[in-house]
């Protein structure tokens, strides 16, 4: 589902992209996104950097820390016109910075996310529900932001209730909103059954960004 920018859009300024991540709640998206973006920075420390557009309370630190530490301190905020109008002011000017820029969008499509995503160049879809992906979509389209992948993400447990390590994630960057199937983002999980997988769509990512 391709989009188009008018004329004046803040967008044609940008140094490269700005990828927004979103999705339901409850999809794994915190996990993934810090995945990714450690993948990212391993190779390129000076070209991507990632936004906190959500408040939510989490950040890299969420995902470096104890969970249990992280269940306890983490307090999820509210939007407010002093925050939406920073996040838009930091996503229009770290655009023009960076070649890549990481965009946390959070899990609800609201007008506080319409705006953000209408500063955003491309849309990752993380969904642990498959029928939300076509809504995620019609929601950036709708302000002029093409969704580049799709992605299921998937919960696989053993019989004791316990998350299944010995799974495996897969992306398919030959198509085009990329697909896949990220297993486990979970902090109680092995990093094992999702790291393989983010690290290629990290590299797709770059790649693309650069062309």
């Amino acid at each position: 589902m391709q989009a188009s920018w008018t004329v004046d859009d803040v967008r044609h300024g940008y140094r490269g992209r700005v990828v927004a991540i979103g999705g339901p709640k409850h999809s794994g998206k915190s996990v993934f996104i810090s995945t990714l973006y450690q993948q990212l920075l391993a190779h390129h420390p000076n070209e991507v950097f990632r936004e906190a557009a959500c408040p939510d309370g989490e950040g890299m630190w969420s995902a470096e820390s104890d969970p249990a530490i992280v269940a306890k301190i983490r307090q999820k905020g509210q939007f407010s016109p002093e925050f939406v109008n920073h996040t838009l002011s930091s996503i229009e000017s770290l655009g023009k910075r960076f070649p890549l820029l990481l965009v946390d969008l959070g899990g609800l499509r609201t007008a506080e996310n319409a705006e953000i995503l209408k500063r955003c160049t491309h849309l990752i879809i993380l969904s642990s529900v498959p029928a939300e992906i076509i809504l995620w979509q019609q929601f950036a389209a709708s302000e002029g932001c093409e969704t580049i992948a799709c992605l299921d993400s998937v919960q696989i447990k053993l019989e004791s209730c316990e998350l299944d390590d010995s799974v495996r994630s897969t992306v398919d960057t030959m198509t085009l909103p990329v697909t896949g199937q990220l297993f486990n983002l979970d902090r109680e999980g092995s990093s094992d059954t999702y790291q393989a997988a983010v690290n290629r769509l990290a590299h797709w990512l770059w790649d693309v960004s650069m062309q």
